[in-house]
C-alpha cells in the first residue's frame, strides 16, 4: 500500500506542476478564459487533497531506508504523468488540431507502445528492487533505474510542452458558454470543500462514538 501511495504522490505532484505550466501558458499566450478555467479546475482536487491531508494526519516514524525507498518509487509516478501529458497533447495536435504528425516510426497511435514497453517493465523492476528485495544493495541498484526513467520522461515532457503550444495557439472557449462554465466551476469549487468537511466531521464523530 505504501508503494502505491508513493507512486500516486509522484504522479499528483508532477501533474500539478504540468497544470500550473498549462495555466501560465494559456494566460500569457493563449485564451485567458481557458487559462482561468484551468486554474479553477485545478483548485477542485487541490482543496480536496488539503482537507483530506489534515484529516489523515499520520505521525508514524519511518526509518531512513524506507523513506528513500518511498521517495525513489515516487519518481516513476512523475514519469507516468509526463508520459500521459505527452500522449494527451499528441492526440490533440494530431487528431483534433490536425497540425502535427507522429515522428515515431511506428506511427500514431502505435507509437504509444514504444514508451509503454519501457515504462511498464522499469516500473515493475523498480518495485521489486525497492519493496521486495530488502537488501541495501537493491536500494542502490534502483537509483540508476530511477535516473534512466526520469531521463526518458523528460523527453516526454518536452514533447508534451511542444504539443501543448499547438493547443495554446488554436484552442479558445466559445463566448456563449464562458460564463456558464465559470459559474459551474465556481459552484463545484465551493461545494467540494463543504462536502469533504462534512464527511470528515461525520467520520470523526462516528469514531468518537465507537471509542466511547
Amino acid at each position: 500500500m505504501g508503494s502505491l501511495k508513493s507512486l500516486a504522490q509522484g504522479f499528483l505532484v508532477a501533474t500539478a506542476l504540468i497544470w500550473v505550466f498549462n495555466v501560465a501558458a494559456l494566460l500569457v499566450g493563449g485564451d485567458a478564459w481557458l487559462g482561468l478555467m484551468y486554474l479553477l479546475i485545478m483548485l477542485i482536487p487541490a482543496s480536496g487533497i488539503i482537507i483530506l491531508k489534515f484529516k489523515n494526519k499520520n505521525h508514524e516514524e519511518k526509518d531512513m531506508q524506507n523513506k528513500w525507498r518511498n521517495l525513489l518509487f515516487s519518481f516513476p509516478g512523475v514519469a507516468l504523468s509526463f508520459w500521459l501529458f505527452d500522449v494527451l497533447t499528441t492526440f490533440y495536435a494530431i487528431n483534433i488540431a490536425r497540425t502535427s504528425i507522429e515522428l515515431n516510426p511506428l506511427g500514431w497511435p502505435w507509437g504509444i507502445l514504444g514508451a509503454a514497453t519501457f515504462y511498464c517493465p522499469t516500473l515493475v523492476f523498480s518495485y521489486i528492487l525497492l519493496f521486495r528485495l530488502k537488501e541495501k544493495i537493491s536500494l542502490y541498484a534502483a537509483l540508476p533505474v530511477t535516473i534512466l526513467t526520469l531521463g526518458m520522461s523528460v523527453m516526454n515532457l518536452v514533447a508534451g510542452a511542444q504539443n501543448f503550444q499547438v493547443f495554446v495557439d488554436t484552442a479558445a472557449l466559445a463566448s456563449g458558454v464562458r460564463y456558464g462554465f465559470l459559474g459551474l466551476i465556481v459552484v463545484v469549487n465551493l461545494a467540494v470543500p463543504l462536502v469533504l468537511k462534512r464527511m470528515v466531521v461525520q467520520a470523526k464523530d462516528s469514531l468518537n462514538l465507537e471509542k466511547s
